[in-house]
Parts: structure tokens; sequence; C-alpha cells
């Protein structure tokens, strides 16, 4: 299976360690930078890849949509 990095950017520090934490719980490799700003994070995540795309929530979508 295909595995690429996903990021989550803008992070307080609380909101990484918490995140980098669930991930950790999974066995998922990840990453903790410093941004740009020099006060928000960014967390990297390997993930697997999907071949296929997401199927689209119709739960909101109206039949005149169609």
């Amino acid at each position: 299976m295909k595995r690429s990095w996903f990021q989550h950017s803008n992070l307080t520090t609380e909101q990484a360690e918490q995140l980098i934490a669930r991930y950790s719980e999974n066995h998922v490799m990840t990453e903790k930078s410093l941004d740009f700003d020099l006060i928000h994070w960014t967390v990297s995540a390997y993930l697997p890849e999907s071949k296929r795309s997401p199927i689209p929530d119709r739960r909101y979508q109206q039949r005149f949509w169609g």
C-alpha cells in the first residue's frame, strides 16, 4: 500500500501533542516542526493512501441538486 505524508498545520503546542499521542496509539510515524511564524506547529503523519477517492456524503444533498 502506498503511503504519503499528511500535514496538520497551525496547531498550538497542546493540540500538536494530543494529535501525536493519538497517532502513536495507532503506530503511525509522525514528525513535529515549528511553522514559519515561530508560534504554531505543523504535525506530519505518514499515512496510507487509498486507490479510490472518498465516497461523498449524500446526507446533506437534496434531490434537485442531483
